[in-house]
């Protein structure tokens, strides 16, 4: 069989899929379809709505056509096939009975003549007893993006036998302490390169000055009063987020083996919850010094330290963690829900795998745009940590005052800078793991 002639097999085994999805015949696949498809396969029903989301044309549209079925399977093309051919295929490029036997074993599988029969029927084997690229493409097409990473002997035996696997992962320190230790040196490179742009959000978050107003005063401030409080600010970030990506490998990768049924999308949610709230709370201390150096009621990091004990005790270098968790784990959802969506609408208009850049790009204005969305809680933070003796602390009575003495869009005061401020990091938050996951993928 020439190469041409493998194509028309494959775009015949496609185009058999999807009429079988279409029950009624109507050149649309719907919903409902898809959740018969998915059950007489014995797989999950939420990848039906997962499928329809990948596949349609917009949010508003019910059911997909055969035009936007192949584009979707055009896309997946290259992973799909590079996952076939990790399968040890024949020449011919087709798998039988003793080849899956061979699979099973050198996973550490259960290799039993009635496991690799259930998984050659799973596939609709012919009458040879022959597995065929199409076959097993299809089967792949019905699979959550994210599940096209996991290793396809384990996901086909898992759907065809019913007994759902964890892959045998371990979580070596070694991996999670490296994780970590990249996550802090590259947070505390960005905070140091952006420090300036933090130092004038903050100067106009803090005050009644208007933007424009801060700007005009930077000759005064100088370089070294932009770099004020950079100290504990680079150590705080390089502390926090070494932690919070250490605490998010470890938790991704024990979710993974502990509950395999769960979604990559819910296992990073919930990983990053954990790792959000625990390194954000790390950091409270190096923010409350960082911020009232910023604002320059302090002139280093000494006089900070004695200052802010004298005001409030142990408590002060604590003060604002109620709002800077309701600030940092909205980010973290909106940023990554954004991130998510548009990568979804930009791979539809090019009709491909993002390159590298793209993606960084999508993360940084994904980044960008949650700072956005979250700034008045940056702002209540920022007031309520360089609060004096006298002011109002709790979060609803600051921004009570706010709106009263400056108005409700004084909430957003600071949202240009921080959006230029946090744009680098979502970039290296929101595209980082990704792109290293394909990187480790190519190396695979």
């Amino acid at each position: 069989m020439d190469e041409q002639e493998k194509i028309d097999t494959d775009f015949v085994c496609g185009k058999k899929l999807f009429e079988e999805l279409d029950r009624d015949k109507d050149g649309q696949i719907t919903l409902e379809d898809l959740e018969i498809a998915m059950k007489k396969r014995r797989l999950p029903q939420n990848y039906a709505r997962d499928f329809l989301q990948r596949t349609r044309n917009h949010w508003f549209k019910k059911s997909v056509g055969w035009s936007e079925f192949l584009s979707l399977m055009e896309q997946k093309e290259p992973m799909m096939l590079r996952a076939f051919n990790s399968l040890s295929v024949s020449k011919s490029g087709t798998l039988q009975k003793g080849q899956v036997l061979t699979l099973l074993q050198n996973a550490g599988l259960p290799a039993t003549e009635g496991n690799a029969a259930a998984m050659m029927r799973f596939l609709d084997a012919d009458t040879e007893g022959i597995i065929t690229y199409g076959q097993f493409r299809n089967f792949l097409l019905l699979l959550p993006s994210e599940r096209l990473g996991d290793d396809p002997r384990m996901v086909w035996f898992e759907a065809a036998t019913v007994v759902p696997m964890a892959p045998p992962v371990e979580i070596p320190a070694g991996n999670v302490l490296k994780s970590a230790l990249a996550g802090g040196l590259a947070c505390a490179l960005s905070t140091t390169l952006m420090y300036p742009l933090d130092t004038v959000k903050t100067r106009v978050q803090a005050s009644t000055i208007s933007f424009s107003g801060v700007l005009s005063k930077l000759p005064e401030v100088g370089v070294r009063g932009l770099y004020r409080g950079s100290i504990p600010a680079i150590l705080g970030q390089f502390s926090s987020h070494g932690l919070r990506t250490g605490i998010f490998e470890a938790s991704k990768l024990l979710l993974i083996n502990m509950v395999p049924t769960v979604s990559e999308l819910q296992v990073q949610s919930i990983a990053s919850f954990c790792s959000t709230v625990l390194g954000t709370a790390i950091r409270i201390p190096c923010e409350v010094l960082k911020q009232r150096l910023q604002a320059g009621l302090y002139q280093n990091v000494g006089e900070a330290c004695i200052g802010t004990f004298q005001q409030d005790g142990l408590k002060g270098f604590f003060r604002g963690t109620g709002v800077t968790l309701c600030r940092e784990v909205p980010f973290y959802v909106a940023g990554m829900g954004i991130y998510e969506e548009a990568k979804k609408v930009v791979q539809k208009l090019v009709d491909r795998e993002l390159a590298p850049w793209e993606t960084i790009a999508i993360g940084g204005i994904s980044g960008g745009l949650a700072a956005v969305c979250t700034t008045p809680f940056d702002v209540l933070k920022t007031r309520t940590m360089t609060a004096g003796p006298g002011m109002p602390l709790t979060m609803s009575a600051i921004a009570i005052h706010i709106m009263q003495e400056e108005g409700v869009l004084a909430l957003f005061k600071g949202a240009l800078p921080r959006f230029f401020w946090i744009a680098p990091l979502g970039a290296m938050n929101f595209a980082g793991y990704e792109l290293a996951k394909r990187a480790m993928a190519k190396e695979d």
